[in-house]
């Protein structure tokens, strides 16, 4: 026997590369929102390996399906999803939240649309919760949405009515063309909920707007993952007896919607990649298409801010790409915004909405249908103070300057990540319009200004006074 000394073992162990940490599964309280979940929210995190908080990640919010509460634990289940081992190597963020058997949607409830509000939650509380919470990478390109079954309707439905959010959509057994006689049904025996209570009648605007299938050419920039089983079960899949029973004929009706929705896709010219094959309702299957999903790519090249794009809804408030809409009224039809360079029309319609630029913050306000609303390039001006308006010239100062933005309607606010420059010196304003600028007045005396640029705003500037 050969016996290695101690010390030489010492040394080739510290000349090994340390072992990637792996990734972790956190789980986190959330804001709270509609009902009805009894307790307080959660959601699972899977966190890649070798997190950095510091460092940005990709996001993927990925949806559950029907089932017991709470849900948000189902993709994290080693015997259900198994993300931690699904996802492996996965370097995102991978959030699953709760929505009990909501359907991601505001429910119409006989047109009084909510109680509960999933999808105004979703939008416009729990994604930004989440972005506050941990750093994610700027960028639809980096921001994907996907799930199962009901779930899989929530990442179409969701990703199409915010198409500059989510760059990519994958559905697993999507529930995504609900427009079916077989729906109502359905909805009673697997989900145990109401068809109208959700969506209201089936022919009606409410059902269309929220049907991926209706709506298929909100994804024409997206890139789009869908996957479906016909209703047979892979032997080799160990499904269980009742899930090849049940889940074989619920699978056989989603295989119709499923093709329904990847005709509408392709008819809108949506880049889908479209995998029907063999299966049941069941986890082996969905494991597997997130497999397919992550392989396929979910955080691949899409355009950041098409200039030519349509987007129907039937939302009261939103947005589209790089305009927010809202409307005095709840739509009673499918609206339709149709951008083109130069150009925003709005239709389908009647009432009155007010859009906004998002990267200005103009507003226009109009009647539908109408044919040109978009905002103002400009709709204030901005105002400048310095701290000292006296300088010493050769003098090295810090000046503090602060910016407001003064808008038409007589609106005084912080000019927030306005651009100030003070000779060759340049600094941004932060979130109560502040900037601190450090430079030594050199060449002639007398005035100079101080200037200040944002977007949407008439620039503006203060003298100050250089003397000996």
């Amino acid at each position: 026997l050969y016996l290695v000394p101690l010390a030489i073992l010492l040394v080739a162990a510290l000349a090994l590369p340390a072992a990637a940490s792996a990734s972790k599964l956190v789980t986190i309280d959330t804001p709270t929102g509609p009902g009805p979940v009894p307790g307080p929210y959660k959601a699972n995190v899977l966190l890649p390996d070798g997190y950095d908080p510091g460092r940005a990640y990709p996001l993927l919010l990925l949806l559950h399906g029907v089932g017991d509460v709470p849900n948000y634990v189902s993709w994290a289940q080693p015997g259900s999803g198994d993300i931690v081992h699904t996802a492996a190597g996965l370097d995102a963020i991978i959030v699953m939240p709760e929505a009990d058997r909501g359907f991601y949607t505001d429910w119409f409830n006989g047109g009084r649309r909510g109680d509960p509000s999933w999808e105004t939650y979703f939008l416009d509380t729990f994604i930004p919760f989440i972005e506050r919470t941990y750093k994610i990478a700027p960028g639809r390109r980096n921001h994907a949405v996907a799930g199962l079954s009901m779930g899989g309707f929530g990442a179409a439905y969701l990703g199409s009515q915010r198409p500059d959010l989510f760059g990519a959509v994958a559905s697993f057994s999507g529930f995504v063309q609900h427009q079916r006689p077989e729906a109502d049904p359905g909805l009673k025996v697997v989900g145990e909920v109401d068809y109208t209570s959700i969506f209201g009648p089936m022919s009606g605007a409410y059902a269309t707007g929220h049907n991926p299938t209706r709506t298929a050419a909100n994804l024409r920039s997206s890139r789009v993952f869908v996957t479906v089983g016909d209703g047979t079960a892979d032997p080799s899949a160990g499904s269980s007896p009742t899930a090849v029973v049940g889940g074989g004929a619920a699978e056989l009706e989603l295989r119709q919607e499923n093709d329904e929705f990847a005709a509408a896709l392709h008819a809108a010219g949506v880049p889908v990649d479209y995998r029907p094959g063999v299966g049941v309702h069941d986890w082996p299957y969905w494991r597997a298409a997130l497999k397919e999903a992550i392989a396929w790519g979910l955080f691949s090249e899409v355009p950041e801010a098409p200039s030519k794009w349509t987007l129907q809804t039937v939302r009261t408030h939103g947005r589209a790409w790089d305009v927010r809409y809202d409307f005095a009224t709840a739509p009673e039809q499918v609206i339709t915004f149709t951008r083109a360079p130069g150009r925003l029309s709005v239709g389908g319609g009647t009432g009155t909405v007010t859009v906004t630029d998002v990267r200005t913050g103009c507003t226009a306000t109009g009647s539908l249908p109408a044919e040109q609303l978009l905002p103002p390039k400009t709709c204030g001006r901005l105002v400048v103070a310095t701290s000292r308006r006296h300088l010493r010239r050769g003098r090295r100062v810090r000046l503090t300057v602060r910016v407001s933005a003064l808008r038409d309607d007589g609106s005084r606010t912080p000019a927030v990540g306005a651009v100030v420059r003070f000779g060759a010196a340049r600094a941004i304003t932060g979130a109560r319009g502040v900037a601190h600028i450090t430079y030594r007045p050199v060449g002639r005396y007398g005035l100079r200004r101080v200037r200040a640029t944002a977007p949407g705003l008439t620039n503006g500037f203060v003298r100050v006074r250089v003397t000996r």
